[in-house]
């Protein structure tokens, strides 16, 4: 397992309960985090013997607590303490905050609108237990307090 993975966000050791035991571990290249840039968009796998078990996603949106930014994490999660709305269900989690940024030029590709970042992490096969969902919660407390901190968000971890 490598000892950090994801920008930085995550350690191998911290993600490991979520995984298969396998004979090679292999990171998909990273993109640069950001999602106020040129793409609206960036994730990170960690493929176990060729196989995606861990994604981690994160999405520039325009709506964001309250809305149907993910409906079937709504629908099927649990509501979990992570951004300004987050839920974990079987095998992943997902959050929403919104991130303030007024030092970003804005324009049609990056109206004021566009202030949301949707989080959400994937664990392929993961045990359906109640530990893997708390781990689950603790990566997703993680990875708001990363991306608050990288976006460079407005009161920001």
């Amino acid at each position: 397992m490598p000892k950090s993975m994801c920008w930085g966000a995550f350690t191998g050791t911290s993600v490991a309960p979520l995984l298969p035991h396998g004979g090679k571990a292999e990171l998909s290249k990273d993109r640069p985090f950001d999602v106020f840039g040129a793409r609206a968009s960036t994730y990170c796998s960690l493929f176990i013997d060729g196989d995606a078990r861990f994604i981690a996603f994160a999405e520039r949106r325009r709506s964001g607590k309250g809305t149907e930014w993910n409906g079937w994490a709504r629908s099927r999660g649990t509501r979990i303490d992570a951004g300004d709305e987050a839920f974990v269900w079987d095998g992943g989690a997902g959050s929403v905050f919104q991130c303030e940024r007024p030092d970003l030029p804005r324009s049609d590709v990056l109206p004021k609108s566009a202030k949301y970042v949707e989080l959400t992490l994937t664990a392929n096969r993961a045990p359906e237990t109640p530990e893997s969902r708390k781990t689950l919660t603790s990566l997703m407390q993680r990875y708001v307090a990363f991306a608050k901190r990288e976006l460079k968000c407005a009161g920001g971890a």
